[in-house]
């Protein structure tokens, strides 16, 4: 996995960018009280839809997303992983490794349109 840190592109700020297994991805990272709400998703959508085809995107909410960015199975949101405290935690007690982690996200959003999968569930299975 090769990484960027973070970097600014007129009217962007993009949180870091990496590519892992031939995706390229944009990172945002939030660390806030609030739950995370569709909005935020959109936004950043629209950041990587004005990209290459394949750049893919990995939302991180240390306190999670609101039901609504859970549910969602929109079109314009098929861009996106959603990662959150939980999952960071998982990593650092070696419970699943980022890579796994990431791949594991990745193909159920590909194989469900989910773009949230919680890592308990990839965990018992």
């Amino acid at each position: 996995m090769t990484q960027k840190a973070s970097f600014k592109i007129t009217g962007e700020q993009v949180d870091g960018a990496f590519t892992f297994r031939d995706d390229d991805y944009l990172l945002e990272a939030k660390w806030q009280k609030e739950l995370i709400n569709a909005g935020d998703l959109y936004k950043f959508a629209g950041v990587i839809n004005g990209k290459r085809k394949n750049t893919l995107g990995l939302f991180v909410s240390m306190d999670g997303f609101s039901t609504e960015c859970l549910q969602t199975t929109s079109s314009d949101l098929r861009c996106l992983i959603l990662m959150d405290g939980m999952d960071l935690n998982a990593i650092l007690t070696d419970r699943i490794t980022l890579d796994d982690l990431l791949y594991r996200k990745r193909r159920h959003a590909s194989e469900t349109g989910n773009i949230y999968l919680n890592v308990n569930k990839i965990l018992v299975s």
